[in-house]
């Protein structure tokens, strides 16, 4: 995939990128809005992702080309915008602000071309794909050595710092660390990271509801700042340390929020066990009672999506639940291997907004 960015640099600019780096995009098998928690997750790359090359220049500008956001031009001394442009210019600082001693070849401009087949908006993990490709093509031109852990941080740092996203490090972890074809279970408090074999006879699908989010308009913010305040009630640093007893000292929605943070971490760690054991019935129950928890108790969930999963009970397929952040976007069906094709034929009878977007 990364000759299309070139193309596309060779296009715009008349001559060849310097750098060109690409970062894959996520699909979260189970564990939503508890890395921000300090919980488990289990994600896995996609074949999908986005791809970025880049040269320096002495325009004073970030200017280039990119097919979701066009022809682009703004000066690099301008911090934000609010456009998607603070992508660029966060992973430029906040990388040089890593490493202050070194040149800084993109201090005066930078000429870049993006790619990306990821769908925007779809809760399959692009703003992550992003930072950690920018990054990952800067660190490649500084010539310095960041592991994946360090390159994932400063990832998360452009989304809290530059896009005002205040989420945890699940996306770009796997973005920086993830194996295709394998599961991470990734324990966000101790930054640990098993990689787990799939299921040898079932299939994830991944499918766009054809309900697009944007995340920044969203309620994950206020999602975040409930679950703090509901730490707070109970007096730890985080719901990664709350236990049922615990949850009769809240009432209303921060009781809604941290029983489904504990209910959700516990079902991460089923999930574990099921795939060590190839035990596609046990993970499929959980995506279920992980849809229903995201939509009852956490109320992130649209109309569109229950919709879809409630579907998918009724054709019997093994698991389904919705994936990422919520309010749109993407879910995940548990299926049999050789019914990937059928399953979406017959889930897009009834929802003819639905498409494809991988299957693993």
């Amino acid at each position: 995939m990364i000759d299309t960015s070139i193309k596309l640099f060779e296009k715009c600019f008349g001559e060849k990128p310097l750098i060109s780096s690409f970062a894959r995009g996520r699909v979260n098998l189970i564990g939503d809005h508890t890395d921000y928690n300090f919980g488990f997750v289990m994600p896995t790359p996609l074949s999908l992702g986005i791809e970025v090359s880049l040269t320096p220049s002495e325009t004073g500008l970030i200017e280039g080309k990119s097919e979701i956001f066009r022809e682009f031009k703004r000066p690099i001394h301008l911090r934000t915008d609010g456009t998607w442009l603070d992508f660029v210019k966060g992973a430029i600082d906040i990388f040089y602000d890593e490493f202050p001693k070194i040149t800084k070849n993109l201090s005066k401009g930078i000429k870049l071309a993006i790619k990306s087949n990821l769908p925007h908006g779809s809760g399959l993990s692009s703003s992550a794909a992003l930072g950690i490709a920018l990054l990952k093509a800067i660190n490649k031109l500084e010539n310095q050595k960041m592991n994946k852990i360090k390159l994932a941080k400063l990832a998360q740092k452009i989304e809290h710092e530059f896009i005002g996203t205040k989420c945890g490090l699940m996306d770009q972890m796997v973005a920086s660390s993830g194996i295709k074809n394998k599961a991470m279970f990734f324990d966000v408090k101790i930054e640990k990271i098993e990689n787990l074999a799939l299921f040898e006879n079932y299939k994830f699908l991944v499918v766009h509801s054809g309900s697009h989010r944007k995340l920044s308009n969203s309620m994950y913010n206020e999602r975040k700042t409930e679950c703090d305040n509901a730490s707070r009630i109970l007096k730890i640093k985080n719901l990664r340390e709350a236990d049922e007893q615990m949850l009769n000292n809240l009432s209303g929605k921060l009781l809604k929020r941290a029983k489904h943070v504990i209910s959700e971490n516990e079902r991460v760690q089923v999930c574990r066990y099921a795939l060590h054991s190839q035990n596609a019935k046990l993970f499929g129950e959980k995506m279920y009672e992980s849809h229903k928890s995201l939509s009852e108790d956490y109320e992130v969930s649209s109309e569109i999506l229950d919709k879809i999963i409630d579907k998918s009970k009724s054709l019997n397929l093994l698991g389904a639940r919705l994936t990422g952040a919520g309010f749109g976007g993407c879910c995940v069906l548990l299926v049999d291997k050789g019914k990937s094709k059928e399953t979406f034929k017959a889930l897009s009878y009834y929802f003819p907004s639905l498409s494809l977007v991988d299957i693993i």
